[in-house]
């Protein structure tokens, strides 16, 4: 009788989850992705890291108060590194998984830099696997409804969670009740709280919340779905996309990211907005440390990263593509 003590039995009902066990066993659980870069950066007593400049300020941020310098690369138009230095002994380098599209380049940039130098950040990437760089650093929220959350893979470095737990996110969950009870405009303000209440990188365990949400989560529809609404829009709207993307035989994109040239891209997201169809913009601070006429300056202004999630369905698909294609016949720049 004394071990049923430990644990609650009967009253009032909580959320009725499915309830999947740890879906990522092999990855450590942090309160942010963010977090777990800084204490990987901590754990190896990094001094220089390599960074891309299109890349959002709050990565930056977790490199300084891990107490690294950062410096700046820049990308080709695949989205691959170009001009790294040729010393690379004291430099790690940190590279984005850019809207879940770019495993080739991941695997691509192993033979140019050296793993136990080496951090992917899978934060757009949900499903890409480790590949053997030192540390390999997931966002899930960027995917499924969580209130926060990051996932660090990292076995050579024999980490441990911290034993501090993340106790704030019974708070970041109002703008996902809201978002369920009326939209998402009505919580929009709420997600910009919560997103502000992350923005210290100390890094603390993911909280019992999200690890039980997450638990819930239903892995192979999200990348079944996710595949096929990316599909129906590049098979349409490929044509206009200026750049290339893959779609490989394991890739689960964020988004679709339609680059366009020529188009008041500003305007289009803004009708698009109007007309409830919601499209971020990756990331504006980006323009404060790049020239204009550069691949990063172009991907900030003229992307519409167009939303494939597992919520919807082909019907959905089909009334973004109507939408984009009747502003392209239209709102041509002249």
């Amino acid at each position: 009788m004394k071990e049923l003590l430990t644990i609650e039995i009967g009253g009032y009902f909580g959320l009725d989850l499915l309830n999947y066990g740890d879906l990522f066993p092999l990855y450590l659980k942090y309160q942010s992705a963010r977090s777990a870069l800084r204490a990987v950066l901590e754990h190896v007593k990094a001094t220089k890291m390599l960074l891309p400049a299109y890349i959002c300020n709050s990565v930056i941020q977790a490199v300084i108060d891990a107490g690294v310098t950062p410096k700046f690369y820049y990308l080709d138009e695949d989205l691959f590194p170009k001009n790294l230095p040729d010393d690379n002994s004291d430099n790690f380098l940190l590279y984005i998984n850019y809207f879940g599209l770019n495993d080739h380049n991941v695997k691509k940039l192993q033979h140019v830099w050296p793993n136990d130098k080496l951090i992917i950040d899978n934060s757009q990437a949900l499903f890409a696997q480790p590949t053997g760089a030192i540390a390999t650093i997931y966002s899930p929220r960027k995917f499924v409804g969580v209130p926060d959350g990051g996932m660090l893979y990292a076995p050579t470095l024999s980490m441990i969670e911290p034993d501090e737990e993340d106790t704030e996110s019974i708070v970041r969950m109002r703008h996902l009740l809201i978002r369920a009870a009326y939209s998402a405009r009505s919580g929009y303000s709420d997600y910009l709280a919560a997103e502000q209440t992350l923005e210290k990188t100390k890094p603390l365990a993911m909280s019992k919340i999200t690890r039980r949400l997450l638990s819930s989560v239903n892995l192979q529809g999200i990348k079944t779905k996710r595949r096929e609404n990316f599909q129906v829009i590049s098979d349409m709207l490929n044509h206009y996309n200026s750049i290339s993307l893959r779609l490989e035989p394991d890739t689960v994109p964020l988004c679709y990211p339609l680059i366009l040239t020529g188009y008041d891209v500003e305007q289009m997201k803004n009708k698009m907005i109007q007309n409830n169809i919601f499209v971020p913009t990756y990331w504006q601070e980006v323009l404060s440390r790049v020239d204009e006429g550069s691949f990063e300056y172009s991907i900030v202004n003229n992307c519409l990263s167009l939303p494939c999630d597992q919520r919807y369905g082909e019907v959905v698909m089909n009334e973004i593509i109507v939408s984009i294609e009747k502003m392209l016949d239209g709102d041509k720049l002249k």
